[in-house]
Order: C-alpha cells, then structure tokens, then sequence
C-alpha cells in the first residue's frame, strides 16, 4: 500500500479531501483501540495504521513541500522581508551552532560552510530590506500635519510645506 501515494493520490481531488479521509480513518482507529478483546484486532489495527499511513503520505505528496533556509538560493532569499530575513538569519545561526562540531576541522564540514555561505547572503540581503517601522508613514503623524496646516495662516509657504513633507518622508 505504501508504495502507490501516486496511485492513492489520484483518487483524491484535492488535499482537503485527504485530510477529510485521514480524519475518518482516525476515528475508525479509536473506536478500534476501545476493542482490544476482538480475534483479530492486531491484523485490523495493522490494516487502519497502514491506510492511515498511506494516506499522510498522499498529504505531503500534495501539499508543496516549505523551503527551508538551508536550501534557500540567492534568489528566494531577495524575495524575503525584514521579518523572514531576520528569522532566517537566526536559524542559520542555529543551525551553524549544531553543526560547528561535527568534525574535527571546520574547514572540512560541509554542512557547517554551506550554512556560513548562507548566512552571507542572509546579511547582505538584510542590508537592502528595513524594517516596516522605516518603511510606513503612520496616519496619525499625516493628521498631525493636516491638522497644523490647516492651524496656519490663509498663505502657507509652499517651501514650509515641502519641508515638512519631506521629513515625514524621512
């Protein structure tokens, strides 16, 4: 059974529908487990496990499998913001932590330099992308700025205005 998810899979339209049939053979699994005294619960529990098996296998077979950031390429890191980069980088940061001593010389662990390559691009693409802090202008401060605009006088020098424009901006 475990070797035809494909098979499976075309019996199925979508994912949520696997999820449908995952939950009801659940549930067949836990009024199976109440009956521990029937002849042949071993061979009908084996079955439920299996199918039930089969079926999470057909989930991820449907469902498209989450980049990680150890397999991140320069190009799905560009399309990171502030938030995900900084998440990423402490990840990477993890996992450099967990492999640094996988062998006697760093210089030789793959795992603990392709996460230092990673890390790099992470930094540098960091310094391209702010935070949403910098990057938004609060409707309070543009009402504070209509507010005392409309507080002056008839003739608001157009300059004045360009001004303080331009430090909301900043």
């Amino acid at each position: 059974m475990l070797q035809n998810i494909a098979e499976l899979a075309k019996q199925f339209k979508d994912v949520e529908d696997v999820k449908k049939e995952i939950k009801r053979v659940q549930s067949i699994k836990c009024r199976l487990m109440k009956q521990k005294a029937r002849k042949d619960y071993e061979t009908e529990m084996s079955k439920v496990v299996a199918k039930e098996q089969a079926l999470k296998e057909v989930r991820q077979y449907f469902e498209p499998k989450k980049v990680t950031v150890t397999t991140m390429t320069w190009e799905q890191i560009q399309e990171l913001n502030f938030d995900e980069t900084m998440k990423a980088i402490k990840s990477i940061q993890s996992k450099k932590c967990n492999t640094q001593y996988l062998t006697d010389d760093i210089e030789t662990n793959v795992e603990y330099q392709e996460a230092v390559r990673i890390e790099q691009m992470l930094l540098e693409h960091k310094k391209s992308v702010k935070p949403v802090e910098e990057t938004v202008v609060k409707k309070s401060e543009i009402d504070n700025l209509m507010e005392h605009l409309a507080n002056q006088e008839e003739k608001v020098d157009k300059e004045y205005v360009l001004e303080l424009l331009k430090k909301l901006k900043a």
